[in-house]
């Protein structure tokens, strides 16, 4: 029993479609999986927005509770410490540079965080031998 070149036709057709059809599963499947490195990314630059407008409202906080009388000092020794700058990364833009890459971020947050075994100090200049609680920033 032979098969009819329509019949042998008609098999060779159905194998190529079982054969792409399976490539595009593979395909969609690895597609779908960079998909989720894009949303992966988005939810970090995300994230790294919302940090960076938190450690505004910490400077600016710190800069108005100096403008109204406290010391730089005295909020130091209670914890806070004003953010330091952040570092210019235009300049890296404009060379070229994509946008900033999680390796890449500034920490600023975290160095104004007080640092463990910290003392605060008493405001007569003494060392406090009672721990105030920390305020993290991170």
């Amino acid at each position: 029993m032979s098969t009819t070149p329509a019949a042998h036709k008609k098999a060779i057709e159905t194998a190529r479609k079982n054969a792409e059809a399976l490539a595009q599963k593979a395909i969609e499947t690895r597609v779908a999986l960079v998909g989720a490195i894009g949303e992966a990314v988005e939810e970090l630059a995300a994230l790294d927005s919302a940090r960076e407008a938190a450690v505004d409202a910490i400077r600016t906080a710190h800069e108005d509770a100096i403008e109204g009388g406290w010391t730089a000092k005295e909020l130091a020794a209670m914890g806070y410490t004003a953010p330091k700058k952040r570092k210019n990364t235009s300049s890296k833009a404009a060379r070229g540079g994509a946008g900033k890459d999680a390796t890449e971020t500034t920490d600023v947050a975290d160095a104004a965080a007080p640092q463990e075994g910290d003392q605060p100090t008493s405001t007569d200049g003494q060392v406090s031998s009672e721990r105030e609680p920390e305020h993290s920033y991170s």
